[in-house]
């Protein structure tokens, strides 16, 4: 499933505000924490990459040695493996947090404005991605103002909020 959603419900889904008294539930149960369950994609990916190596980035979030190598290989990361995170494009970066959203048991990834600083021909390959990871069957929840986007992701459940 895809949907795409208000930035606010995006970060009450994924623990980030801690005023939220609500609960969250996936396929009727309760999710808490939501870091057990939920990976999450940043809008400014800088503040979410910490090791010292893409191969340790992705180690964080599996132990599964052929699921990080093949998270790697779809997303175009296989040959920086001994890289920085740091060291890597903007894009690079986005597809490094994606392959580590695939790559873990997570049944949930919410992406915040994925296409910051993504050509169009960029954004197309993500939606790509993000619709092969809903085909494996993880939740793919997009909170965007991207219009563009909206219409590329056609396929999905598209939830709109105007206040």
């Amino acid at each position: 499933m895809f949907r795409i959603i208000q930035p606010f419900f995006g970060v009450c889904l994924s623990g980030l505000n801690k005023n939220f008294k609500g609960q969250t539930y996936y396929n009727n149960q309760a999710i808490k924490p939501s870091y057990n369950w939920i990976s999450e994609v940043v809008q400014d990916v800088n503040y979410q990459l910490f090791t010292e190596s893409v191969w340790t980035e992705i180690s964080i979030v599996s132990d599964n040695k052929k699921a990080k190598k093949d998270a790697l290989t779809q997303f175009g990361l296989s040959d920086k493996l001994e890289r920085h995170p740091q060291s890597l494009s903007g894009g690079e970066k986005q597809r490094l947090l994606l392959a580590m959203a695939t790559a873990s048991n997570k049944p949930i990834v919410i992406l915040d404005e994925p296409t910051s600083g993504l050509c169009r021909r960029q954004m197309e390959r993500m939606v790509e991605d993000l619709h092969e990871m809903a085909k494996s069957g993880k939740l793919i929840i997009v909170v965007t103002h991207d219009f563009e986007l909206i219409k590329t992701c056609s396929k999905g459940r598209i939830i709109e909020f105007v206040e």
